[in-house]
């Protein structure tokens, strides 16, 4: 027995700052399955990685520098004026202007490739087919053009175009024409009939692409500074490409050297290059805002666009009239047709009017007409006048409603019509600024085109003034053809997926635990709670599918059975005996099995020879009925506490010994008023006389308060909690109840838990052969499952 100064810092600890290790791992075995599956997915993804994943080769050569150093002359070798050396030979390496040598030298001006299911794949130096460009937008960059082969002499060639695809059959050799480009496809020696059936596509690469796909992929790294000597490499998807790029780059580099002594000429180069570029890109941009600005307004000119803008204001001025002339007679109509006068005829009003108004507006003129006639032969009072006006009246409501519809349709359009003169409006106002525009970016585009003229002039002088001088580095190794990929590290990648699985496997658990405000099992409703708990009910999967249902006859074998009789002696420990009689059976919400345990729990208590009746005061949803087969008549609790009928009329025997069953009865529209009346109070005295112990199932008390008015009559409330559906509020409402009534021996009991654990004891690790199961595991899933819902 714990201390009292440790047992009152347990109950005042806050359960939620616990790590209920044992919930944890009931959590585990609960979402085991998804557990695996996260695992597995993750394993997946990494394969699915490596398996469409293009591995990466690398090339490398080793170069030694033939740097002059100054400082020897002074007798001074120092490895910084190296460490500086090196670098700016390798930033010249990584240069814009060497990365434009090497495309030059490469021709990558044309790529082409082959379309797989998932993958494409780069077809270097073996393509089928050859293009032959001539390129007028330079919109045409950096997009694919399909080509299927079809035979020898044919090929489908297709391209995206404004959002639309555009397919041709064409022969080989034979010109493709645009007004963008024009290409002209040929076969090549690796052209074979009986296996080029794919699908290839090709993109006529910009500078800036090449430039980026370079730069992107290549690394530059010292190896010796005292040897000055540095590696390159290049990574890329085609092993023979990039041992030939490696090759190209040292063949290039070698053309660097010979321009080292022309180092003011090179930054003026290079000055003008980007110069050349950003002048070049403005003149793209302003090229597409001239074609923008004729593909949006359709003209160059906009004096014409004006005009028409007027005429269109015009003519919805005088729609506008219109509509207004033709408002203002419909509520000159709405007048008369209130005054009662009667309406002429004109040609105008009647042919615009709906044909339903005009129709009975000449009903209405007839029947005025009508009325003065009767007015002149009856007085007003007569019968034929006052029906004559009760049909006149009508037809007004009839014409008035009419006419409502007709302005809510004039006004629409109206509506409509004035919307239409802002738009032209606000387009009127926009067209001069838009002339504006035009002619400014006319001017800079002019501008620009001289800059880009006389940049151009400029580096042609300094190209003419270069001189060249003998390379002095040597290739220590040459550009190697790689025999396996860099890239992707497979056991890396499967090592990552695995422990990305475990991670978020981790992750998932730990989500489901914080997430879970339920209680699982009666060591953690003993946590939350100084209420007693009386014992725990395992799971009885046959009693889902009936609203009560009867287990402790059916076998004392049962693992259910022996968690009653353990019940039972926890309540006789508790002085259930002598006077102390009636014990009630409720819970907060529905669904919570308090009455699956009323009716057990009365029924093991009869099988230990204790005369027993048990009262189904839940008159709003009576269950206790269902467990002994029988229907709930009209003779029960509520009749008997309405005096209509006699206790003896009303219980009646069950199929178990010394057990005596009260029905509710007829569902009251006063169940609370009958509980709380001195007729119960005599009747449970009735019943105290005849029976050795009086078991009640009350109605939820979170729901209702007729479970409060038995509780306090009862010698042992019981209060049931259903393991992985209460709620841990729950369990605040039981405290509150216990703080605020003090009910004596209120008592918990935990229904519906995998598992009767006491302490690390379960019945079904240590009573699987001796109990008898509800269901034996059949099948390999389900003998797993049981494997993984042990401890």
């Amino acid at each position: 027995m714990l201390p009292e100064n440790k047992l009152s810092s347990y109950y005042n600890s806050s359960p939620s700052s616990q790590i209920d290790q044992g919930k944890i791992i009931a959590l585990f075995r609960k979402h085991v399955w998804w557990i695996v599956l996260i695992i597995l997915l993750a394993n997946l993804a990494a394969h699915l990685y490596i398996r469409y994943t293009r591995p990466i080769y690398e090339s490398q050569s080793v170069v030694k520098l033939g740097l002059e150093k100054q400082a020897n002359i002074l007798g001074i070798n120092t490895l910084e004026q190296s460490l500086d050396n090196m670098a700016g030979e390798m930033e010249l390496l990584k240069s814009d202007l060497f990365f434009s040598r090497v495309a030059q030298v490469a021709r990558m001006d044309v790529s082409y490739y082959i379309r797989g299911r998932v993958l494409f794949q780069e077809r270097y130096r073996n393509s089928p087919f050859r293009v032959e460009y001539t390129i007028y937008d330079p919109q045409v960059y950096d997009r694919p053009f399909d080509v299927e082969i079809l035979n020898d002499e044919q090929f489908v060639f297709s391209y995206e175009k404004e959002g639309e695809i555009v397919s041709r059959a064409y022969l080989f050799g034979e010109e493709i024409t645009s007004s963008q480009f024009q290409f002209t496809i040929t076969l090549t020696g690796s052209y074979d009939s009986a296996r080029d059936d794919a699908r290839y596509y090709f993109t006529i690469n910009s500078e800036r692409a090449v430039k980026s796909y370079l730069s992107r992929n290549m690394n530059v790294a010292p190896m010796n500074l005292n040897a000055n000597t540095i590696r390159i490499g290049f990574q890329g998807y085609d092993r023979h490409k990039v041992r030939d790029l490696v090759a190209i780059m040292d063949s290039v580099y070698l053309n660097y050297t010979l321009e080292k002594k022309n180092e003011a000429t090179e930054k003026k180069i290079a000055f003008l290059d980007e110069q050349l570029m950003s002048v070049e890109d403005r003149l793209g941009k302003y090229e597409t805002y001239f074609e923008d600005f004729t593909i949006q307004n359709r003209t160059n000119d906009l004096s014409s666009e004006i005009g028409e803008a007027i005429a269109k204001l015009e003519a919805l001025e005088v729609e506008r009239f219109e509509m207004t002339q033709m408002q203002k007679s419909v509520l000159e109509l709405e007048e008369q047709v209130e005054n009662e006068e009667l309406i002429p005829a004109e040609p105008s009003l009647f042919t615009e009017s709906p044909p339903d108004i005009l129709q009975h507006i000449q009903e209405l003129n007839k029947m005025l007409n009508e009325r003065e006639l009767l007015a002149g032969s009856y007085k007003e009072k007569t019968l034929a006048v006052q029906l004559k006006d009760q049909r006149i009246a009508l037809l007004k409501r009839n014409i008035l409603d009419l006419l409502d519809s007709y302005k809510e349709r004039l006004n629409e359009t109206a509506n409509e019509l004035a919307k239409k003169r802002e738009e032209i409006e606000e387009e009127f106002i926009r067209l001069p600024a838009r002339g504006t525009d035009y002619n400014r970016n006319q001017r800079y585009y002019a501008l620009y085109e001289e800059i880009f003229l006389s940049l151009i002039q400029k580096k042609n002088e300094l190209e003419i003034a270069k001189a060249g001088t003998v390379p002095d580095f040597v290739i220590l190794s040459p550009a190697t053809l790689p025999s396996s990929p860099v890239a992707p590290e497979v056991f890396l990648i499967r090592g990552a997926g695995g422990i990305l699985g475990v991670v978020l496997s981790a992750a998932f658990l730990l989500i489901a635990y914080m997430l879970h405000d339920k209680i699982s099992s009666q060591s953690e409703l003993e946590r939350y709670t100084q209420v007693p708990v009386v014992g725990s009910v395992p799971k009885y999967r046959r009693a889902k599918s009936l609203p009560a249902v009867l287990v402790v006859n059916e076998s004392s074998k049962l693992a259910v059975s022996e968690a009653f009789r353990t019940i039972r002696t926890n309540l006789q420990f508790m002085g259930l005996s002598g006077d102390r009689q009636i014990v009630s059976v409720t819970s907060t919400v529905s669904t919570e099995g308090k009455t699956f345990v009323a009716v057990n729990l009365a029924s093991i208590m009869a099988m230990s020879g204790r005369k027993t009746v048990l009262i189904d005061l839940d008159m709003r949803r009576p269950k206790i009925h269902f467990a002994f087969d029988a229907d709930n008549t009209a003779l029960g609790m509520s009749t008997v506490l309405i005096e209509k009928y006699t206790l003896d009329d009303c219980i009646q025997q069950s199929k178990v010994d010394n057990l005596d069953y009260i029905p509710a009865g007829a569902i009251p529209p006063n169940p609370a008023e009958l509980i709380g009346s001195q007729k119960f109070t005599d009747t449970l005295e009735e019943l105290k006389a005849r029976y050795d112990l009086i078991v009640i199932d009350t109605p939820p008390v979170g729901l209702v308060t007729d479970g409060m008015l038995v509780m306090e009559k009862a010698d042992v409330p019981l209060y049931v909690v259903r393991a992985d559906f209460s709620r841990k509020v729950f369990i605040k409402n039981i405290d509150r109840i216990q703080t605020t009534r003090k009910y004596e021996n209120l008592s918990l009991i935990l229904n519906s838990v995998d598992s009767v654990n006491e302490y690390g004891y379960t019945y079904e690790k240590y009573g699987q052969n001796y109990y008898t199961s509800e269901e034996r595991p059949e099948g390999l899933v389900e003998k797993l499952k049981s494997i993984f819902s042990r401890n």
